[in-house]
C-alpha cells in the first residue's frame, strides 16, 4: 500500500505570490477562491485566485525527486556529498519563485507538508563535466596540430579531423541562438574606446589628433597581427567599453607608461554576442523537454576562459590562438541572423569589458567632418544597405593617459 507523500492542509496562497511562470502554470488549474493564509498572517490585502499549499507541495516534491536523491555518493565508504534537509531543498527550489514577503512562510509550510525523513543529496554529474572538458581538449588538439578545416561529415559519422571540427564548432552556435539570451545590441551613440602605446606618446598623440581613424582604428590588413579572435592578416576592431580598460589592455604588453586613447561613436545598431553576462537559468519547474543543443551551453565557460587567457608572446602563441580564431570565424559567418561582434570580459580589469567587432576595413571609420571616397560609400551601401559609416571619432577625444603598474609577489603553491 502506497502512503501519500503530501499531508493535507486548509492553508491557501494567492497566485500573485508565485513569480515563476512554470510553477504558476502547474498549480493554476487547481486555483479557487478563498482567503490567502499568508496575506492574513502579514496583514496584506490581495484579491484574486488562491491555491491550496498542498498543491504547491506536490509540485515541489515531484521537482525535488528529479533534482535530488537520497543515496548521495560514497568514496571509501564515506559519504562525500553534503546532506540537505527537506526544508533546505524546498528553499533552494523556491528561491526566486515566490515573492520575498511570504517566502519564509511558504517554505516552512511546504516543507512540513512533505513526508520525508531521509536526507537529500544534490548529485554531481562528474561524467558530464569530464565529457565537456575532454571534447574541448580534443577540439583544441585537432585544430592546433591536425587541421583547421571545417568540413560537414560525408557519412553518418564524422571520421576525419575536419569533420569532427565541424560537428563540434557547429554545435556551439547555440550560444548565439535567441533562446540563449546572450545577443545584445550596441545602440547608436554608444561609445567605444581604443588605445595605442608607443615610445613617443606625445608624438603619437599629435598624429592621432590629425588622423584619429588612421592612428587608432584597426591595423591595415597587411600589418594585422594574430590575436585570440583573428588570424594574422585578418583585421578586426578591438575596443573596450570604458577608457580605463582600453588603456590597461594595451599597457599589459607594453614597456611604456603612457597610452593614447580615443573615443569611437557607434553610428548604426550592431548585434553582438555578449559573453560577459550569465546564462539565463532554466526554471527547475520547467518540465518541458530541453531544446536541442542546450547541453552545449554548459561549454560557454570553457570558450570564455580561452578567449580571456593571458597572452604570452612566445613562439607558441600563434598556434594557441587557432581554436578561438576558428570559433570566432564560425560565429561571424554561420550565425543567422549574423552577429557583428563579441563582447568578452577583460582579464586586467575586474569589471571591464572588451569587444571585438568584425569590421577591420578602414572604410567603416570616419573622422568627424570628413568623409570617405565614393567607392567606399558604394561598398558600404552594398554590404549594409546604407552608405553611412559604422564608427565616427572626434579628434578632440584623443588624449594621453598615464599607466600605473602594480606587482604583487606570493609564494607558489606546493
Amino acid at each position: 500500500m502506497d502512503f501519500p507523500r503530501i499531508d493535507t492542509t486548509d492553508d491557501l496562497m494567492c497566485l500573485v505570490h508565485i513569480t515563476d511562470p512554470f510553477l504558476l502554470r502547474r498549480v493554476s488549474p487547481h486555483a479557487t477562491t478563498g482567503s490567502c493564509w499568508l496575506c492574513d498572517q502579514n496583514e496584506l490585502w490581495v484579491a484574486g485566485p488562491v491555491v491550496n499549499l498542498a498543491r504547491v507541495a506536490e509540485v515541489v516534491d515531484e521537482t525535488a525527486g528529479r533534482h535530488y536523491n537520497h543515496e548521495g555518493q560514497f568514496f571509501d565508504e564515506q559519504q562525500i556529498l553534503e546532506p540537505r534537509t527537506t526544508e533546505e531543498v524546498v528553499e533552494a527550489l523556491l528561491e526566486g519563485c515566490i515573492t520575498s514577503d511570504v517566502f519564509d512562510g511558504v517554505c516552512k509550510v511546504v516543507a512540513e507538508l512533505i513526508w520525508e525523513e531521509q536526507d537529500w543529496f544534490e548529485p554531481y554529474d562528474m561524467d558530464h563535466e569530464a565529457s565537456v572538458e575532454f571534447e574541448w581538449q580534443d577540439f583544441e588538439q585537432s585544430v592546433k596540430h591536425e587541421s583547421r578545416l571545417l568540413s560537414a561529415p560525408r557519412g553518418h559519422k564524422a571520421s576525419t579531423a575536419p569533420e569532427r571540427n565541424y560537428e563540434f564548432v557547429h554545435s556551439l552556435l547555440v550560444f548565439a541562438a535567441d533562446h540563449a539570451g546572450l545577443i545584445q545590441t550596441l545602440s547608436r551613440g554608444r561609445k567605444l574606446y581604443r588605445a595605442r602605446t608607443a615610445r613617443d606618446a606625445r608624438g603619437l598623440e599629435r598624429e592621432a589628433k590629425k588622423e584619429p581613424q588612421e592612428q587608432l582604428g584597426p591595423a591595415p590588413e597587411d600589418r594585422a597581427s594574430a590575436g585570440r579572435m583573428n588570424a594574422q592578416g585578418v583585421a578586426m576592431f578591438y575596443a573596450a567599453l570604458d577608457v580605463e580598460t582600453a588603456c590597461a589592455e594595451v599597457a599589459l604588453h607594453s614597456p611604456y607608461d603612457e597610452v593614447v586613447a580615443g573615443t569611437f561613436i557607434v553610428q548604426q545598431e550592431l548585434r553582438v554576442l555578449d559573453l560577459t553576462q550569465s546564462l539565463p537559468l532554466r526554471s527547475v519547474f520547467d518540465d518541458s523537454p530541453p531544446q536541442e543543443g542546450d547541453y552545449r551551453l554548459s561549454s560557454l565557460g570553457y570558450y570564455v576562459k580561452r578567449i580571456t587567457q593571458p597572452v604570452i608572446l612566445d613562439g607558441n602563441h600563434p598556434v594557441d590562438y587557432a581554436p578561438t580564431q576558428v570559433l570566432t570565424d564560425a560565429f561571424r559567418y554561420w550565425t543567422n541572423p549574423q552577429i557583428d561582434g563579441i563582447i568578452y570580459p577583460s582579464l586586467v580589469s575586474k569589471t571591464g569589458k572588451n569587444v571585438v567587432l568584425f569590421f577591420g576595413n578602414r572604410r567603416w571609420f570616419e573622422q568627424t567632418g570628413k568623409s570617405v571616397s565614393r567607392l567606399e560609400r558604394f561598398q558600404r551601401s552594398h554590404e549594409r544597405g546604407t552608405s553611412a559609416p559604422l564608427f565616427v571619432i572626434d579628434p578632440q577625444t584623443v588624449r594621453r593617459y598615464q599607466v600605473d603598474r602594480h606587482i604583487a609577489v606570493r609564494r607558489s603553491k606546493k
